[in-house]
């Protein structure tokens, strides 16, 4: 009876050992993959009304979860209720330079890696229908070359590690906010997607007060594009956060003029609002935990 008991109890725990805890799912390690395929089997996270969420069902064999913002699905992640989540690679270099337990899958736009076109990879400023602004704003856009594009991101990245502390160099944009006598451009983001968007608790680096919250700023890429962008229309920039299912809806009533907020400009979302031509491109990866 003893030898059955203690055989049962050894089962037991050889059991737990192989899930994440008793009672939980199987881990699927992610630290070897090198495509779409390697990830089979995994439980793949994304953010609710995203492309992200869409590319996860490129991937054969995966159990697909959403969530609303890119917090709760670091929360998952680190929890164990997903194996890994999708999302650009400036926004892995990000998380993964502040958390030495995670780490990310590169999966380029080929063979073995995602599908998906400079819409669905980019991100653009969006206008309500009709607006005059988007051409105007392109030009702005078109002014600034890829190669700075590319070093502001890296720039963006290092400052989003000690976002209150003051950064020891020059951003590769180049930004005169000494003229705004053409009044105020109010932009919409959820100032909770670094490094394309995140909050402060000081003016560091150039951040921008979160209009109706007090003693919180707004800064990530997204911040200094739409700096670049009301400075040379000669207006003041005012930040408005926004949980990321209410920014359409917001350009969409006029309760702000723009959205920037890390948005690809996919054809669902042309069909509400007017974009611009996308000022960041990037490839998507997968994030999980080592």
């Amino acid at each position: 009876m003893k030898t059955k008991t203690l055989a049962l109890i050894l089962s037991a725990v050889l059991a737990c050992s192989l899930f994440t805890a008793c009672g939980g799912r199987e881990k699927k390690d992610l630290s070897t993959a090198k495509s779409l395929a390697d990830l089979s089997g995994a439980v793949i996270g994304a953010q609710t009304g995203t492309f992200h969420l869409e590319a996860v069902d490129q991937i054969d064999g995966v159990i697909k979860k959403d969530y609303p913002d890119f917090t709760d699905l670091l929360n998952a992640l680190q929890s164990g209720a997903i194996d890994g989540y999708v999302a650009e690679e400036p926004t892995a270099y990000d998380v993964c330079s502040k958390d030495s337990t995670l780490a990310f899958v590169p999966l380029l736009n080929n063979d073995t890696g995602f599908t998906a076109t400079d819409a669905e990879t980019g991100i653009a400023v969006g206008f309500k229908k009709g607006s005059d602004m988007v051409e105007v704003v392109n030009d702005i856009i078109d002014d600034i070359s890829r190669e700075t594009r590319q070093t502001l991101m890296q720039q963006i990245v290092e400052i989003g590690a000690n976002p209150d502390t003051e950064y020891d160099g020059t951003l590769a944009l180049q930004i005169d906010e000494s003229n705004t006598a053409n009044g105020t451009l109010r932009v919409a983001m959820e100032c909770a997607y670094a490094p394309f968007n995140w909050t402060q608790t000081t003016a560091a680096n150039g951040a921008v007060p979160i209009s109706g919250q007090d003693n919180l700023y707004a800064n990530g890429y997204d911040v200094v594009i739409a700096r670049y962008i009301a400075a040379s229309l000669g207006m003041k920039l005012e930040v408005y956060a926004y949980p990321w299912d209410s920014l359409i809806a917001a350009v969409q009533s006029g309760a702000v003029d723009a959205i920037a907020a890390g948005m690809s400009p996919t054809a669902e979302r042309a069909k509400e609002v007017d974009f611009t031509d996308c000022y960041y491109n990037s490839n998507l990866v997968v994030i999980y935990k080592k």
